[in-house]
C-alpha cells in the first residue's frame, strides 16, 4: 500500500513537473534568441565608414534619449502617486483634527464630571439607605459611565497618535515630492542636450546623404537589415510554444485597431522618390503618444536597430508578426506577453526621422500584408 501511495503521488506530480519543465525550456529558448539577436546586431552595427560611425552615434543618442523618456515617465508617474497620496494624507488630517476637536471637549467634559465627582460616589451609594436592587442598578450604570470615559479617553489619545503618524507622513511625502521635482528639472535639462546632440549628428549625416545614390544606398541597407532581423527571429521563435487559449490572428482580418490614430503619410506598396516601394504604412503622431498592440502577442525584440530606431516586434503566431518603429521609448521586453490594445512603446522620432510617428508592419512567413486590410478605420 505504501509503494501504490507513492507511485501515486509521483503520477500526481507529473503534469507539474511537465509544465515547469516546459517553462523553462521556454525561457531558455528565449534566452536563446536574445543571443542570437545581440551577435546579429554586431554583425549588422559593425563600423566601415564614416558614415557608419555617424549613425553608431546616431544610435547612442537615441538611445540615450529613450532611457531619459523612461526615466522621465517613471518620475512623473511617481509624483502623481506621491501627490494623490498627499492629498489623501491631508484630507485624513482635516478628518482627524475635526474628530480631535469635538473629542477634545467631549474629554474636558469627561474630566470635569470625574472631578466633581471624585473618588467618593460609590461610597456614597453604599451608604445611602436605598432599596438594594436600586442601589445595585447605580452601580451597574455608574461603571458604565466610568467605562465611556475610559473609551472617549482612549479614542481621543488614539486620534492624537494617528494625528503625529498622519503629519509626519505629510511632511516626509513633501520632502520626497520636492527632491523627484528637482531630479525632474535634471532629466529634462539632460534630455535638451541629448536632443541637441542627436539634431548635431543629424546635420552632419544630412551633409554624407547629400546624393540621391547614398540616400538610396542607406535605404537598401536598413531594409536589408529589417529583413535580416525579421528572418531571423522567424527561424528562432519556430520552436517557442503558443499558449492553447490563443486567439488566431488570421481570424481577426479586418477587425483589428491601428496601433496608433493618426494621419498615414503613405500606402502599402506605394513607390518612394528613389524608387523602394513601402512594406508598411507610416502613421503621423504626436511624440509620447502610447503605441499600443493591435493583437496578443509575445515580444520577440525590442531593442534599437539602425534605420529603425527603437523597434519592437511582436510574434502572434501561426507565422504572424507586427513590427512597430522608430518609437521615442519601449514599454515592454523580451519574452513579454502583451494583451490586444496595450501599450507596448511611445511615439517618437529615432532611427533618423525628422518628424514622429510610427512605422507599422505586419508580416506573415516574414512577408510584408498590407495593414490596411487587417486593421479597420
Amino acid at each position: 500500500m505504501k509503494l501504490l501511495a507513492i507511485f501515486l503521488a509521483a503520477l500526481l506530480a507529473l503534469p507539474a513537473i511537465a509544465q515547469q519543465q516546459g517553462e523553462q525550456d521556454q525561457q531558455a529558448r528565449l534566452k536563446e534568441i536574445k543571443q542570437r539577436i545581440e551577435s546579429l546586431q554586431e554583425e549588422l552595427n559593425q563600423v566601415k565608414s564614416e558614415r557608419d560611425q555617424l549613425l553608431r552615434e546616431l544610435e547612442s543618442n537615441e538611445r540615450n534619449i529613450s532611457e531619459l523618456h523612461k526615466r522621465i515617465d517613471k518620475i512623473k508617474n511617481d509624483m502623481r502617486s506621491r501627490t494623490d497620496e498627499l492629498k489623501e494624507l491631508k484630507q485624513e488630517q482635516q478628518q482627524l483634527e475635526e474628530s480631535r476637536r469635538s473629542m477634545q471637549r467631549r474629554v474636558e467634559q469627561e474630566v470635569a464630571a470625574a472631578y466633581r465627582l471624585g473618588k467618593q460616589e460609590q461610597v456614597k451609594l453604599l451608604l445611602n439607605q436605598q432599596d438594594p436592587q436600586q442601589i445595585a442598578r447605580q452601580l451597574r450604570y455608574h461603571e458604565y459611565f466610568l467605562q465611556e470615559r475610559s473609551r472617549v479617553i482612549d479614542d481621543y489619545l488614539e486620534t492624537l497618535t494617528r494625528l503625529d503618524t498622519v503629519s509626519t507622513s505629510i511632511r516626509r511625502e513633501r520632502d520626497t515630492l520636492a527632491s523627484e521635482r528637482r531630479q525632474l528639472e535634471q532629466r529634462e535639462q539632460q534630455l535638451v542636450s541629448a536632443r541637441r546632440s542627436r539634431q548635431q549628428t543629424l546635420d552632419r549625416l544630412a551633409a554624407q546623404l547629400a546624393d540621391k545614390s547614398s540616400e538610396l544606398k542607406q535605404l537598401q541597407g536598413d531594409r536589408n537589415r529589417l529583413q535580416r532581423l525579421v528572418d531571423e527571429v522567424g527561424r528562432a521563435i519556430a520552436a517557442l510554444i503558443n499558449p492553447d487559449e490563443q486567439k488566431p490572428f488570421a481570424r481577426e482580418r479586418g477587425r483589428m485597431q491601428w496601433p496608433v490614430k493618426g494621419r498615414r503619410a503613405n500606402a502599402f506598396g506605394q513607390r518612394r522618390a528613389n524608387g523602394i516601394t513601402w512594406k508598411g504604412i507610416t502613421i503621423r503622431a504626436s511624440e509620447g503618444v502610447p503605441v499600443r498592440a493591435i493583437h496578443r502577442g509575445r515580444v520577440v525584440f525590442s531593442d534599437y536597430l539602425r534605420g529603425q530606431g527603437m523597434l519592437v516586434i511582436l510574434d502572434h503566431g501561426d507565422g504572424y508578426m507586427s513590427l512597430y518603429a522608430h518609437n521615442q521609448s519601449l514599454t515592454r521586453s523580451l519574452g513579454e506577453w502583451v494583451e490586444r490594445g496595450e501599450t507596448i512603446a511611445r511615439v517618437g522620432n529615432s532611427g533618423g526621422l525628422d518628424h514622429s510617428g510610427v512605422y507599422f508592419e505586419i508580416r506573415h512567413r516574414g512577408k510584408p500584408q498590407d495593414p490596411t486590410i487587417w486593421c479597420r478605420g
